[in-house]
């Protein structure tokens, strides 16, 4: 049996939690939902949304600098050679666009785009013979799913917008068999069997999967022969999870084996809001306690 490779990789910086604090993010709608980005790392356009522009907030998109993350990430894979067949992302709309921005850093071509490229910028360029398929089963541990379940967008809607989605996939699970009571085991199982059902559907290729912080540790962990963790070692493992973060598994003989990642880590620094009106202020001192006040909750996040 030749060796088969899989990739999971975490998506990109998401708006709400890179604006959360500051409000910038939802701020930039007015109350009719005509949006005007507030800053620079804010995306220029949306994709239009069957539920509205309401649905943002429980289903955020990525930063300019979370697109650009995924970008630079998929250009890593391809300058170590990495080949892929199949591509699973899981139904945030952060997954999905992280999915479209490592597939053009990967270097693929010539998509046939059926949508306004100014409307979905992302999708320009995309080779239309790498799909990636819609895997509900792959969205994160619900218990995080504080304003409710979030309503993705469809594959036949993703289709309309010009992304390169597998409309004839059948998902593992689907968005109804998510439930709001799920506990930390139920999430381990669910990642777990969708990865069996992955595998044993398309038992060739490399195999790339697109979702969250915790899928990293949530979709190998069994896979390798792993017990569930404890509730602290979850967690300390998703704290240490950064955006873009890679693990490979490989397999020769249908056992699989975490064998670390194929690309280097991606790291950058923290670029704070500027407040150009600080130059003129008086109270620099009460401003510098304000900031560090700031600094802890975003530390305790």
């Amino acid at each position: 049996m030749p060796e088969r490779r899989v990739f999971v990789i975490r998506h990109g910086e998401r708006c709400d939690f890179a604006f959360g604090k500051s409000g910038l993010w939802i701020n930039s709608f007015d109350s009719r939902g005509r949006y005007r980005p507030l800053d620079i790392n804010l995306p220029r356009t949306l994709p239009k949304r069957p539920d509205g522009w309401q649905g943002f907030g429980t289903d955020p998109p990525l930063t300019e600098i979370g697109y650009l993350q995924s970008k630079l990430t998929g250009r890593a894979l391809r300058d170590n050679g990495i080949e892929i067949s199949h591509v699973f992302c899981s139904p945030a709309l952060r997954c999905i666009q992280t999915t479209i921005g490592l597939l053009k850093g990967m270097g693929t071509s010539c998509f046939e785009i059926t949508a306004d490229i100014t409307k979905n910028k992302h999708c320009s360029g995309l080779d239309k013979r790498l799909q990636f398929s819609v895997e509900p089963g792959l969205y994160e541990w619900m218990v995080w799913a504080k304003l409710g379940k979030p309503c993705w967008m469809p594959p036949n809607h993703l289709k309309k917008l010009g992304y390169p989605v597998q409309e004839n996939y059948v998902p593992c699970w689907t968005d109804k068999e998510l439930r709001m009571s799920e506990t930390m085991v139920d999430y381990y199982q669910r990642s777990f069997s969708s990865m069996n059902k992955i595998l044993a559907e398309f038992p060739e290729g490399n195999i790339l999967i697109v979702a969250h912080g915790a899928s990293l540790e949530a979709c190998t962990r069994q896979l390798v022969g792993g017990d569930i963790r404890s509730t602290d070692d979850f967690y300390y493992l998703l704290h240490n999870t950064p955006y873009l973060a890679c693990v490979e598994l490989n397999s020769r003989e249908g056992l699989w084996r975490l064998v670390g990642s194929p690309i280097p880590s991606f790291s950058h620094t923290f670029n704070r809001t500027f407040d150009p009106l600080q130059l003129v202020t008086k109270d620099l001192a009460g401003l510098k306690r304000e900031r560090e006040g700031q600094d802890n909750m975003r530390t305790t996040q």
